[in-house]
């Protein structure tokens, strides 16, 4: 692995010596480009930043350019909620233009969905089509927004938003199904065997998830617990506001896996009201729950930390079934979202109209410089922002990378048999460069790099000190 980074950093180097006065491809460059330099991949969209600079690391220099099907302007860069789902990524690879489309819409589990036959883990069919950008030398693909990509030199990559949307039928030339792609987990959490639709391989990249309530119900768990008192509720909740305006992780109220166990499994024990946790402040309280989709890979992580679901076996303390929107009921109100921002906007809205209301959230997101009414408690006694710094934020990791917080999960990637050439080469390759970036400092927030990836980056900053070893279901174990 770490022979095969040395062998791409030297390609790079070669083609930064040699591409100084290369421009960026332009539209219609990307639009003449040879098919079998196109291919897509699909699934995760935590990694999406990562995965962009795991492919821009064999660009010749000075040649990157971003296609969104979003309408864009200023900067925005891949991975950011302006940009969408769904985006293609363009470069010259000693002077030939290659196209990389990227589609994370639906989920983790779209890496893998394309490539399969029967059932869905929502019970549906699996799909037969996705979408994906397209037209990419039309006048909609119009240059409205840049980044700059933190390579050496640094390079200014130029953003065309408003490009079209194409699903079952592309017309455009370009590949006409994903060649695979990235997941938050294995193929095996939705309790499906993908071995014989292609090859799953490890990331080398580790995410961090977090129980995220809405604002208020934050502040009531802070009087709850005693982290802030007074002489009548509203005074302890206004004490509370006044003495912890930055919501530092260190006085951060806690949930403990039997709590959210108790709301978040099918006929759980704790979807009346508020009551056992709040006390009298949650009598009459409806417990909101905001979920994600069974496909979602940030759902099949929560069914597999908490629930134990496909991951343990037998009774009583077998696997156990998530709540979702059908076991709704006039006290406990389940929704179920495709996107980490629908989830976002419900703990948001909950806290608006004055409900309670907690789900799972990655922590690459951020509620910091936001309007966003929700934030990350800690969980059984642990916070996933513990060091970070309070006022500005931080990578959301520390506490990950040290072992002590362990809702993480260990992402993967995976390479289909009816994959182009192209995408059996580039995705394993994107797939190395995950784990062995070329700037430790890039690793975003929220994630970290596993050390069986071998990277050079530094061990309890931007590398972890335990694995799971390629098995979610597995509790971390310390390799350092």
């Amino acid at each position: 692995m770490k022979m095969q980074f040395k062998q791409i950093m030297l390609a790079l180097v070669a083609t930064l010596a040699a591409g100084q006065a290369a421009a960026n491809v332009t539209a219609a460059e990307v639009l003449a480009a040879p098919l079998t330099s196109k291919t897509w991949i699909s699934g995760a969209s935590a990694p999406t930043y990562v995965v962009y600079a795991g492919w821009a690391l064999g660009c010749d220099a000075n040649t990157q350019r971003v296609f969104t099907a979003s309408s864009v302007s200023g900067t925005v860069k891949p991975g950011a909620s302006a940009m969408g789902n769904y985006m293609a990524y363009a470069c010259k690879r000693g002077g030939v233009v290659s196209v990389l489309y990227h589609t994370i819409d639906g989920g983790s589990f779209n890496a893998y969905a394309p490539h399969l036959t029967g059932t869905a883990p929502d019970g549906t069919a699996m799909p037969t089509a996705m979408k994906r950008v397209q037209n990419l030398g039309t006048t909609a693909c119009s240059s409205s927004a840049s980044f700059v990509f933190p390579s050496t030199p640094a390079q200014t990559v130029p953003v065309s938003g408003t490009c079209s949307l194409s699903g079952a039928v592309q017309t455009d030339g370009g590949p006409a199904k994903p060649a695979g792609g990235f997941s938050d987990v294995e193929g095996a959490l939705w309790g499906i065997d993908v071995s014989a639709a292609g090859t799953e391989g490890e990331a080398y990249v580790n995410q961090v998830f977090g129980l995220a309530v809405s604002t208020n119900l934050y502040r009531q768990l802070q009087v709850a617990q005693g982290i802030y008192t007074g002489a009548t509720n509203a005074i302890a909740v206004a004490n509370a506001n006044a003495a912890d305006p930055n919501y530092d992780p260190v006085n951060a109220p806690n949930i403990s896996s039997s709590q959210y166990v108790s709301i978040a499994q099918f006929n759980g024990g704790y979807q009346t009201d508020w009551q056992p946790i709040l006390g009298t402040a949650g009598v009459g309280k409806n417990v909101y729950l905001a979920r994600r989709v069974a496909t979602s890979g940030t759902q099949a992580s929560s069914n597999a930390f908490f629930l134990e679901n496909p991951c343990a076996s037998g009774a009583p303390q077998g696997q156990l079934n998530p709540a979702t929107s059908a076991d709704s009921t006039g006290t406990f109100i389940v929704t179920q979202d495709a996107s980490t921002g629908g989830v976002k906007t419900k703990l948001t809205n909950a806290n608006t109209a004055g409900n309670f209301a907690i789900g799972v959230v990655s922590l690459e997101n951020t509620w910091r410089g936001t309007s966003d009414g929700y934030r990350f408690v800690k969980v059984d006694g642990v916070h996933p922002e513990a060091g970070d710094d309070p006022v500005n934020g931080g990578m959301a990791r520390n506490s990950s990378v040290n072992a002590n917080y362990n809702f993480v999960m260990e992402m993967k990637s995976f390479v289909a048999n009816t994959a182009d050439s192209f995408g059996a080469t580039i995705i394993p390759t994107i797939a190395a460069a995950l784990g062995n970036p070329a700037l430790c400092s890039d690793v975003p927030r929220g994630l970290f790099l596993n050390p069986a990836g071998g990277s050079s980056c530094a061990v309890g900053a931007q590398v972890g000190k335990g694995t799971k070893f390629g098995n979610n279901c597995s509790p971390v174990q310390l390799f350092y």
